[in-house]
């Protein structure tokens, strides 16, 4: 077996290119959210503010490569083949 260190970033870590990265990758699943006529509508990441997108990686343990990419679900894999 081979161990293999991989560093993991917050969100706001990131350069401005690694942060255009997230966004397109959070927009491929934007938020519905409830209009105030009580319309359901998309909300897109790339609209919103750089602190409503880091609450929303620290919330659902998002983690990145310097480059932007979803590494979060390796420390997942790592935890249950651990167990």
């Amino acid at each position: 077996m081979k161990t293999i260190t991989i560093e993991a970033y917050n969100y706001n870590d990131l350069d401005e290119a690694g942060k255009a990265s997230v966004r397109v990758w959070l927009d491929e699943a934007p938020v519905e959210v409830e209009n105030d006529r009580g319309e359901f509508e998309f909300r897109y990441f790339s609209d919103m503010t750089d602190e409503d997108i880091q609450d929303h990686c620290e919330v659902n343990g998002y983690l990145f490569t310097t480059l932007g990419r979803p590494i979060h679900h390796l420390e997942r894999e790592m935890a249950i083949s651990a167990s």
